[in-house]
């Protein structure tokens, strides 16, 4: 009867320690779920970031373009300002060449705000890099936990299922 009751407390505490591996295994995949939908977030987030940095340096690109045709005009404006046969004809190069040095200007100050506006946008994307790689890492070590948990779960499970087949083993001798 001792022995049966020794059984009997065996029997609960590997139920008791199932149910909290249970317990754990389900925190785990509720974290795991939480970190996963955290990770497709910022991995979405650091898409529309790149994006945006591509279309940045698009139309960065395209203006510095524009910018060094501007300048060649400009210089061939001046060029020609030394060649011009009329004092007319020198006014209208000058206002030719006065609207180009404005556009010139007008496009050095819109690559300057295209750059620093690249700048903060690869700030971002690092930063956005840097939090997927952290949130991968802690989903990893979550799945390991989870892992653990119900590998040890299986192994008390296989201890109550061997104890069983045991008892009934005695009891039908």
């Amino acid at each position: 009867m001792e022995r049966l009751k020794e059984l009997v407390e065996s029997v609960e505490k590997l139920g008791e320690h199932a149910e909290s591996l249970k317990r754990k295994i389900e925190e785990l995949s509720k974290l795991i779920e939480e970190k996963e939908k955290a990770l497709e977030e910022v991995k979405s987030r650091l898409l529309e970031v790149e994006k945006k940095v591509l279309g940045v340096l698009k139309e960065l690109k395209e203006k510095e373009r524009e910018l060094r045709e501007l300048r060649h005009k400009i210089a061939r404006h001046r060029k020609l300002l030394q060649d011009a046969d009329s004092p007319r004809e020198y006014e209208r190069l000058l206002e030719q060449r006065n609207r180009l040095v404005e556009r010139a200007e007008k496009l050095s100050s819109e690559i300057e705000e295209l750059k620093k506006e690249y700048g903060e946008l690869v700030f971002e994307e690092n930063r956005l890099l840097d939090e997927e790689e952290r949130l991968e890492k802690e989903l990893r070590l979550l799945k390991r936990d989870y892992s653990y948990y119900l590998r040890e779960l299986e192994r008390i499970l296989e201890s109550l299922q061997q104890f069983i087949c045991r008892s009934q083993e005695r009891v039908s001798q």
